[in-house]
């Protein structure tokens, strides 16, 4: 069975939102905003539910933090959680992880813009039932820019 979705690939960002939410961290991606909020009419804080496709050290990222954590690629297909949220005036909507995720990253040392992650999000979880994203095919989202587009 062939599962239709959003694949978003962007570098792990990090931000201290002014939220009071221990369920969401402060990691986040970013994803057009024509391709998830616009396109489901999505209100903040509802939760994307998906897996980790890929890992990467950010292109054009010639030094990061050293580390020796083996086992990195054991993260592929970790089911993971992000909450939605949008900004006024900005063409890109904001996908902060769950804590639990966040957590998952960082015992596997990767940090906010030193890697790039691709996530494939196949549904957002509503209060009663789910909306299930992209149902007739898959829609990839990549974004890359020369300076990082900040939160606020």
């Amino acid at each position: 069975m062939v599962i239709m979705s959003l694949v978003v690939t962007d570098i792990l960002k990090y931000y201290e939102p002014e939220i009071n939410d221990d369920r969401i961290s402060k990691l986040y991606i970013t994803t057009s905003r024509k391709v998830l909020g616009q396109a489901y009419s999505l209100q903040n804080k509802m939760m994307v539910v998906g897996k980790l496709l890929d890992v990467a050290i950010a292109p054009d990222k010639e030094k990061i933090t050293e580390t020796a954590v083996p086992g990195r690629d054991r993260l592929i297909g970790t089911k993971l959680e992000a909450y939605f949220f949008t900004a006024n005036g900005s063409d890109r909507d904001y996908l902060f992880f769950s804590s639990k995720f966040s957590h998952i990253l960082t015992e596997y040392a990767i940090f906010a813009e030193e890697y790039e992650v691709k996530v494939e999000f196949i549904y957002v979880q509503k209060k009663i039932g789910k909306i299930k994203l992209y149902t007739k095919g898959t829609v990839m989202d990549s974004y890359r820019s020369q300076e990082s587009e900040s939160v606020g």
